[in-house]
């Protein structure tokens, strides 16, 4: 707690995880801590918020809250699904908010992934938790079509003609010709052969599933290999920062964490 500097109300409200929580649910967990209380809901900010949350015209957030923009929480909430999800806001005092509360979130939000792992019954909670982490980092839901924007040089309308172009994976930039990334991208070379390269030296794992062949009816033995298969590529330069990691996390049936592991 004190690592993290997280305030002790909420610690508190953490304590009353079941275990089962949605991403949904922890992200209206979050919004009502207490790191947040500097943001004010002003009046003259509520009808873009509420345009946000609910607007059969425009893209809206990904979990729409019911009825209007009314408190302090509901616009934490509103603002860090409008950045996981790419929304533009076109209110500077917004986006000054939006900025203070990833600053305070991703802190938060890295605390509660650790406490949870404390834990062996909320498997949901736990793997809920290490993906919202990711996303407060990335600024990026985990199931965005812009995964270009977590490059250099690329932002939102860069990214976003990446994604009318078609892509959506970092497997697919990795195959497009320089050339026509920068006709995509209206950019002069060598910046195609920039961003491949960037991409290039992203690291990228591989995951096998082997149930050995001792076994009953009831118990099975299985062995998961995590293989980093483009190591000696990432010795030379590495897009991804020193202090990259992955968690692999393992739960069954009953909610139970079976297996959780950090590897650097």
């Amino acid at each position: 707690m004190a690592w993290y500097y997280i305030a002790f109300d909420t610690v508190k409200q953490f304590f009353t995880i079941k275990g089962t929580e949605t991403l949904n649910e922890l992200i209206t967990m979050i919004s009502n801590c207490t790191e947040f209380v500097d943001v004010k809901l002003r009046t003259n900010e509520k009808k873009i918020l509420n345009t946000l949350n609910k607007d059969k015209d425009k893209i809206t957030i990904r979990f729409p809250m019911e009825g209007k923009i009314k408190t302090r929480e509901m616009k934490v909430n509103c603002l860090i699904q409008a950045q996981l999800g790419c929304i533009p806001i076109q209110d500077f005092t917004l986006t000054q908010d939006t900025g203070r509360i990833f600053r305070n979130g991703l802190r938060v939000t890295r605390w509660l992934s650790d406490f949870l792992a404390s834990s062996k019954n909320n498997f949901s909670a736990l793997l809920n938790s290490l993906i919202l982490a990711k996303c407060f980092r990335c600024r990026l839901w985990e199931n965005s079509l812009h995964v270009s924007k977590q490059l250099e040089k690329i932002g939102v309308s860069l990214s976003n003609a990446m994604v009318n172009a078609g892509l959506t994976s970092f497997k697919k930039i990795e195959d497009i010709n320089a050339r026509e990334l920068e006709l995509i991208l209206n950019r002069h070379p060598p910046f195609g052969n920039q961003i491949k390269e960037s991409v290039l030296h992203l690291p990228k794992y591989e995951l096998e599933i082997e149930q050995l062949p001792k076994y009953s009816d009831t118990l099975a033995e299985i062995l998961v290999t995590v293989k980093l298969t483009n190591y000696e590529q990432l010795q030379t330069r590495r897009t991804a920062p020193d202090f990259h990691y992955v968690t692999l996390v393992i739960g069954d049936a009953d909610n139970q964490v079976i297996f959780n592991q950090k590897i650097m």
